[in-house]
């Protein structure tokens, strides 16, 4: 049995991350082959929601997403077929590639959930079935975005872990790190890129007035990420109520993506590349846009995931919030990176992590108080939950 385990465990590893390596590489090739070409598909992803719903419902995987998989690190949950990770791969594969403004962890966790709930055996516990789905998790986020602490802290704080430290959980916990940065490793061997911006924080002044202004950024961001999770609760009510309203909704992502020029569509990569290298082209209501564009695709029915899409919202915020505090804009861009997606996850440990692994050492430290606000201030609200 023993030897059977760490066969199991190994193998969890390597294949969340040769099939999140794989995966992001496709992703990032599609959009770069579709991209000059959404003004014809956006057009048609009608076609792509009544597929992805439909796909769903006759596989009988609708109502399969992250707070199942959240569910079964913590309680007994049926495992999901194999079948499900590739429905959901082929779905935010189609979204992407015609340009609905969506993410990408959904696949990477999700599959990565699936993954370890099938390879744990069923004569194993209950706990350790657990882990396996947590490992699995925790290797998915790790492997795409190429960030392990934060994928460890991330999901732990996601299933709402209680950190205790007990030899048996340090153990766990161990396994845990190991596990992220083995997938992060393999991932990036593999030939996906990992997005890191040196944030150079050596002509920062740091005084009483820069603190005062770290606090009002801090807070802004912290209530940026609850409106983003309130519109896509209200969408997701709304289509609950009458299915019919989904395709109204789209008619306005299409339309808005027409004019402006599907600036919104897909991940929004594009925006956080000019946040960091042409701020001066980074529009006051580009976070506005995507905030109601990624909430309205994702609360209709498309598959992706959030987080990548608050990433951008949160960079655009960040570089609006600095030109007008006078503060470093790369500075705030980075921060607003970090800690909008957290505002909207209801995570407080994973973005000091977020902005050490993404944007060095040195940031980690601008974000502690930030996040120290996210837990004060963000008591409910969660696109996971």
């Amino acid at each position: 049995m023993l030897k059977n385990y760490y066969i199991r465990l190994i193998s969890l590893i390597l294949l969340i991350a040769i099939c999140c390596s794989v995966f992001g590489q496709v992703l990032l090739k599609l959009i770069e082959l579709t991209s000059d070409y959404y003004k014809f598909l956006i057009i048609l992803t009608p076609l792509i929601l009544v597929f992805t719903r439909y796909s769903n419902i006759y596989l009988k995987i609708n109502n399969i997403g992250m707070k199942y998989f959240i569910e079964a690190a913590t309680t007994k949950k049926e495992k999901v077929t194999w079948i499900f990770p590739f429905i959901l791969t082929l779905n935010t594969l189609l979204a992407h590639g015609f340009g609905v403004s969506v993410g990408r962890e959904g696949v990477a966790v999700q599959l990565g959930g699936a993954i370890g709930g099938n390879l744990a055996a069923d004569e194993f516990s209950k706990e350790r079935k657990q882990f396996f789905v947590k490992l699995g998790m925790i290797c998915g986020f790790a492997g795409l975005f190429q960030t392990p602490l934060a994928a460890v802290v991330f999901i732990l704080e996601v299933v709402s872990e209680k950190f205790r430290f007990s030899f048996e959980k340090l153990s766990e916990y161990v396994t845990y790190v190991v596990g992220a940065y083995t997938s992060a490793l393999v991932s990036h061997k593999l030939g996906l890129e990992k997005f890191f911006v040196d944030v150079d924080i050596s002509k920062v002044n740091i005084d009483v007035v820069f603190i005062l202004k770290l606090i009002l950024i801090g807070v802004i961001f912290v209530f940026v990420g609850i409106l983003f999770v309130m519109l896509q609760r209200k969408i997701k009510e709304l289509v609950g109520f009458n299915s019919k309203i989904s395709w109204l909704l789209l008619g306005i992502f299409i339309i808005v993506s027409i004019v402006f020029e599907y600036r919104y569509a897909s991940l929004g990569t594009n925006l956080i590349g000019l946040s960091f290298t042409n701020v001066e082209q980074i529009k006051i209501y580009d976070f506005i846009l995507k905030i109601i564009l990624t909430a309205l695709c994702t609360g209709i029915g498309f598959s992706g995931g959030e987080v990548t899409p608050l990433f951008a919202i949160g960079t655009t915020c960040g570089v609006i919030l600095g030109t007008w505090l006078g503060l470093p804009i790369l500075v705030t861009a980075a921060l607003g990176y970090c800690l909008v997606f957290s505002a909207a996850s209801k995570t407080y440990i994973a973005p000091i992590f977020l902005a050490l692994e993404v944007f060095g050492y040195k940031l980690m430290f601008f974000a502690v108080i930030p996040a120290i606000l996210i837990y004060l201030i963000n008591k409910r609200y969660s696109i996971y939950k």
